[in-house]
């Protein structure tokens, strides 16, 4: 994992309480200030687009959950 992939973690149907080191280390890296800086500069890019529900079925259909089974 890398912090851009898991900051969409509530979208991806994740539940960062179940994975308590992760959340730790999501955390730290995002209250670092140059973190800050670049989420402030990106907001001119973003595109605020929403994602379909097909698209959020393939894309983000993985959790703890499912991964158990």
């Amino acid at each position: 994992m890398n912090f851009t992939t898991g900051v969409p973690f509530e979208q991806q149907q994740q539940n960062l309480e179940d994975f308590p080191h992760l959340k730790a280390w999501f955390n730290r890296i995002q209250s670092r200030p140059a973190v800050i800086r670049a989420y402030e500069k990106g907001k001119a890019y973003a595109s605020g687009k929403k994602m379909t529900d097909e698209a959020k079925k393939i894309l983000l259909g993985q959790s703890a959950k499912t991964l158990e089974n």
